[in-house]
């Protein structure tokens, strides 16, 4: 989870996927023992990720629905960009900014549902002696932040929603580790990163200021919408046109374990962090930050929209994919009509 944490927004993600364009080519889903379906599915080390994928192989909800499913749970989305973009990776469990990058490279995928929303863990904390009493005195403050990262947009918004002068805040491109040394010896204000980054630098005496969903800044204390960050499940279109009920039968599957994290989520983290080798306090405290669900809704879009335009506004894209490209809603209309208000 560390090293997928330390890459997770960094721009350069298009880079690996050019050279695998034209590459490779993965398997079908097929026939196993007892007449259950085998897939193969890739993920990553992170209970956001990949948390539904695992708590849906350890409760059994794959072999339920008639799947026999193998998780291969990489380090990170640049382990599994050419992965995907070469065919190899027919079922990945990634970010919504993973998605936009290989569609936008004019890959072939379709985002099938989203799983949760990580916006709880993108977050700015204030060093144990920095003084914050309003949030215009973060104007003139040193932030660490990797360049490009997506928390960004969580600060422009914060400045818009404040009046607090973002340019007048300065940035120092730092990566997660190298922000949280930095904070402790004082040479940076504050940090802006992502978990399990911001609960170290918290439990290090750093002040969390506010994330996507929170605000705790003095005078703007609150609930707050200053982000979304999705994580979803996509395919190779040439997987889900071949398979269209392997696809039924995991999204069934990955929705009985979006019902058990929310019901359980002590049990699902005790679950999830013996497979990714975290301590069950770290995974249980991001499963909280996180909102799971596979709602298709308004807010979905025009998160997916808003990160795509940061992303082309960072460079990280030439153009913004549509929608339509590499979104399809269908079969989750189909299943639970009631978890697809938008179109």
């Amino acid at each position: 989870m560390t090293k997928h944490w330390k890459r997770f927004i960094v721009a350069g993600l298009a880079l690996s996927l050019s050279a695998f364009m034209l590459s490779g080519c993965g398997q079908e889903g097929s026939a196993g023992a007892g007449g259950t379906e085998k897939i193969v599915a890739y993920g990553e080390l992170d209970p956001q990720v990949s948390g539904q994928q695992i708590i849906a192989e350890e409760k059994g909800f794959f072999k339920e629905e008639g799947l026999e499913v193998e998780n291969k749970l990489m380090n990170g989305p640049d382990e599994n960009a050419p992965l995907v973009a070469s065919g190899e990776a027919k079922v990945c469990f990634g970010s919504i900014y993973n998605n936009i990058s290989v569609a936008a490279n004019g890959v072939k995928v379709k985002v099938l549902a989203p799983l949760a929303n990580a916006a709880g863990t993108q977050a700015v904390v204030a060093g144990k002696n920095t003084a914050i009493t309003s949030p215009k005195d973060l104007e003139g403050k040193k932030i660490g932040m990797t360049n490009g990262a997506g928390v960004l947009i969580a600060i422009r918004n914060m400045c818009a929603a404040t009046g607090t002068d973002i340019n007048k805040i300065q940035f120092v491109n730092l990566q997660a580790s190298e922000q949280l040394a930095s904070l402790d010896k004082g040479d940076i204000d504050a940090m802006a990163a992502w978990e399990p980054w911001i609960g170290k630098a918290v439990n290090q005496g750093g002040k969390e200021l506010f994330n996507g969903v929170k605000s705790y800044l003095p005078g703007a204390e609150g609930d707050v919408h200053w982000i979304d960050f999705y994580m979803t499940v996509q395919v190779q279109d040439d997987f889900a046109k071949k398979n269209p009920e392997t696809v039924k039968k995991l999204l069934r599957a990955l929705h009985k374990a979006t019902d058990y994290i929310n019901e359980h989520p002590e049990e699902s983290a005790k679950i999830i962090a013996k497979r990714i080798n975290v301590d069950e306090e770290t995974c249980l405290r991001i499963i909280r930050k996180n909102r799971y669900s596979m709602k298709f809704d308004q807010q979905f879009m025009e998160g997916t929209d808003n990160m795509a335009k940061f992303m082309l506004d960072m460079k990280n894209i030439s153009a913004v994919p549509k929608l339509n490209d590499y979104i399809d809603i269908a079969v989750m209309k189909e299943l639970y009509p009631a978890d697809v208000t938008a179109e």
